[in-house]
């Protein structure tokens, strides 16, 4: 429901040029609600330039074959000149040679075509032409293969030009098949220069893999770049602590939130390490030693020398805790991590600390509405107004994925409130961000979910059934049959089809979302609350009041436990349990839990 919206965008949250940060939110609407990291690795502020070098003029192929004749014609004049044998190796270095020079030009011309092209290639990809680029490299690279081995460096560049100005394109299939070539062809045995270079590009077809739902091949890329990498802790877009922390964000796009929470706190570990070890040398005196205190713990003046891109990675870490720690309703330890990541950004942008601008404000927005989101589930719906109109106030119709997450998490708040023209007017903005950029379909499902329970609530039921159908084919795509956030689609349809008269449809769907639930969460998630109350509305309409009061009563009681009993999403299960007191007769229980919700509404 209102939460599926915010994490949908962390998807594709917001990335700076080094540390990526998954969801923005649906939650991360995106950072889903997503971080994110939040966009697209390799790509500047300005989304048109590759990260990876393209290097221009590359010479000719290496010699690979030396006729075995040669050396053998070389003893046969040593022998032959047995009296003589200093003249004999001159003659025989002076064949070799002389073969040597004859081979490298012969090869040098027949491969001068590949060598054109991969040049024009290089030149194209410098440019943002990616098209043109890649349509150069397969060329050359339909060239070179005649004649050169798979393992031959001049064929592998050539799958690493590939695999890059495909990824460029979004072409995430193509990019991994010459990923798997490049890979099958170094046979595991990756030369130190290209590592952090191949490395980069594994992680960015890992998130692309990601965000089209295809996790585990995601999560496959970065433990292959983090081997890549090394045991050496940093805070690089090549580290080990910022490959932990995309694989802790697949995790979290992918449902499983316990992991992901345990990969964030482990590269938090990491980090802390390595700021520790940086600190310590920094301050260290020209004899003797001190200890010094780490910046992660208590932030304070000794930071200084290390302070900016090291600080703004802890943030994102923080960031996606927040929002893993949000989906498993552990609210307050979630509003401490987005509190400490706020307090760790606006360190980074001290006085005489470089910090990227748009970085920030794309931080600075991701920490805000997940400080809201907290306040909108909690039903303190005038401080989640404040996060949201300050988060507002930074973004602009250009950011696109965060724009439209930001609108989604607006028309949520709107629609809690009953405001529905609001929220009308929220979710067009949404939707006219995303149909002008190039987002995530996890921040399109989330917008199509949120729709459909507005016209639920509006009486528009067969605008919401389509609404509804439409989020579930995109679920199915980008989330997978299992992810929690399918159960909110499940029972908003469920509840659509009880409206309509469609009961066995009705009850299929709430089974499924308690199903689904229970893979990923304990039974006093305030989640579930979502699958009982759609099963005892079916219930209701069937007239079997005693199984509705059951489910009836238990997602009261998972609401009150999670929310407090005066939560205003208590008033649409004590409206169900009135219903069923009424029909049954009990109009004393009825009229007392009438008054209770009377009393809530005036508090």
């Amino acid at each position: 429901m209102g939460h599926f919206a915010r994490w949908a965008a962390s998807h594709r949250g917001p990335r700076r040029t080094v540390e990526s940060i998954g969801p923005i939110g649906l939650r991360p609407p995106a950072a889903l609600a997503n971080m994110a990291r939040v966009s697209q690795a390799g790509i500047d502020d300005g989304g048109t330039t590759a990260l990876a070098r393209a290097r221009s003029g590359v010479g000719a192929p290496a010699l690979y074959r030396i006729p075995f004749s040669l050396a053998a014609l070389g003893l046969l004049l040593i022998a032959m000149q047995a009296g003589r044998p200093v003249a004999g190796l001159a003659l025989l270095f002076a064949l070799l040679f002389g073969s040597a020079s004859i081979a490298w030009r012969s090869l040098s011309r027949r491969h001068a075509p590949a060598l054109a092209l991969r040049t024009q290639g290089d030149r194209a990809l410098q440019g943002g032409a990616y098209g043109e680029a890649r349509v150069h490299y397969e060329r050359a690279l339909s060239l070179v293969q005649r004649d050169l081995p798979p393992s031959s460096p001049e064929v592998l560049l050539t799958c690493y030009s590939l695999a890059t100005v495909s990824s460029m394109l979004h072409d995430r299939e193509q990019a991994d098949a010459y990923l798997r070539r490049l890979l099958d062809g170094l046979e595991d045995r990756v030369p130190a220069s290209w590592r952090a270079q191949l490395a980069w590009l594994l992680r960015r077809v890992a998130q692309q893999h990601s965000n089209a739902g295809n996790h585990p091949r995601a999560i496959e890329l970065c433990e292959t770049a983090l081997e890549l990498v090394g045991p050496a802790p940093g805070a690089d877009d090549t580290t080990v602590r910022s490959i932990v922390d995309d694989i802790a964000w697949v995790h979290h796009h992918a449902g499983e939130y316990a992991c992901a929470e345990r990969m964030f706190r482990e590269s938090l570990s990491i980090h802390e390490q390595f700021r520790d070890a940086a600190i310590e040398a920094a301050a260290t005196p020209l004899r003797g030693s001190t200890s010094s205190t780490s910046p992660y713990r208590v932030p304070g003046p000794q930071t200084q020398p290390t302070t900016g891109g090291l600080d703004r990675a802890v943030s994102f870490s923080l960031l996606g805790l927040g929002w893993t720690l949000f989906e498993r309703a552990r609210f307050e330890e979630a509003r401490n991590c987005f509190e400490r990541a706020k307090i760790v950004a606006n360190f980074s942008g001290a006085p005489g600390v470089e910090a990227p601008a748009r970085g920030a404000t794309l931080l600075d927005v991701e920490i805000l509405r997940g400080a809201a989101a907290i306040e909108v589930s909690l039903g303190e719906y005038d401080r989640a107004a404040s996060s949201y109109d300050a988060a507002w106030g930074l973004v602009s119709e250009d950011m696109g994925t965060q724009y439209a997450a930001l609108c989604i998490d607006r028309g949520w708040l709107a629609r809690s409130r009953g405001d529905y023209e609001a929220a009308e007017t929220a979710y067009g903005l949404a939707s006219a961000a995303i149909n002008t950029t190039d987002s995530s379909s996890a921040i399109g499902c989330a917008l199509h979910e949120s729709l459909a329970e507005l016209r639920r609530r509006q009486g528009r039921l067969r605008d919401a059934t389509r609404e509804i159908q439409r989020a579930a084919a995109l679920a199915s795509s980008c989330l997978g049959p299992e992810h929690p956030r399918v159960a909110s689609i499940e029972a908003v349809a469920s509840r659509i089809h009880s409206t309509r008269g469609d009961l066995a449809e009705a009850e299929r769907r709430a089974r499924r979302c308690l199903a689904v639930l229970r893979v990923s969460f304990p039974p006093d998630h305030p989640r579930f609350a979502e699958g009982w109350l759609a099963l005892g509305e079916m219930h209701l309409s069937r007239s079997q009041f005693g199984a509705a009061q059951e489910a009836f009563s238990r997602a009261l009681a998972v609401r009150e436990q999670a929310f407090g009993a005066r939560h205003p999403e208590l008033g649409e299960v004590i409206d169900g349990l009135v219903a069923v007191l009424r029909a049954t007769g009990r109009e004393a229980e009825a009229e007392a839990l009438e008054q209770r919700r009377s009393r809530s509404d005036a508090a």
